[in-house]
């Protein structure tokens, strides 16, 4: 490999590196604790290398939010299998769920409260939930192309949509399962709405 290959190959690790710890530190931190010197240390490059490559918080949040869109779409972008629409649903709002779940999609949550205070953080929180909103939804009308014909079909699969990303949200504040639907109940609902049984 060439001198120029290897920065190149050091430059793209250093990174990643701050981009995953920014998003680990938003995850386990909050926003407010989140700083340019902590990503540093959680990333193991010095804070230098840091600020050559984002050189305020806010590029580097603005870097993490892509990262986490490119996560997200990819995630939502992989086709279901399964051998009936009704278990494609299934796995389908089931796969939804255990992505919004995962310690990562904390991000979601906090980059969700800081949209109230950081209009650039909203808007760039907002275009990406729009976007993976959208693909799950073309997955959905391709998996499941009977329901998706019929009356509401979008409606309803958006009503699940929100109430997977909301109870999973919700569920991580400790003593709040009572107050929440579990995936069962998501996909029951869904299932009566696009007009299959569910019993």
């Amino acid at each position: 490999m060439t001198s120029g290959g290897v920065r190149a190959a050091r430059r793209e690790q250093a990174v990643e590196s701050l981009l995953d710890a920014t998003l680990e530190s938003l995850a386990t931190s909050g926003f407010a604790a989140t700083t340019t010197r902590g990503v540093a240390q959680r990333a193991g490059v010095s804070q230098g290398l840091q600020q050559h490559y984002f050189p305020t918080k806010a590029a580097l949040i603005d870097a993490a939010i892509n990262r986490l869109a490119g996560r997200l779409l990819d995630e939502a972008s992989r086709p279901v299998e399964g051998a009936t629409e009704r278990r494609r649903a299934e796995l389908l709002l089931r796969r939804v769920w255990e992505s919004f779940s995962s310690p990562v999609l904390a991000v979601v949550a906090e980059l969700l409260v800081l949209g109230r205070t950081h209009p650039d953080t909203a808007e760039k929180t907002a275009t990406t939930l729009v976007a993976v909103t959208d693909r799950v939804v073309a997955v959905a009308e391709k998996a499941l192309p009977r329901y998706a014909t019929r009356p509401g079909f979008r409606e309803s699969l958006l009503v699940a949509l929100s109430a997977i990303r909301d109870t999973t949200t919700v569920a991580r504040i400790p003593g709040t399962a009572r107050a929440l639907p579990t995936i069962e109940t998501i996909t029951a609902a869904f299932l009566r709405a696009v007009g299959e049984p569910t019993d």
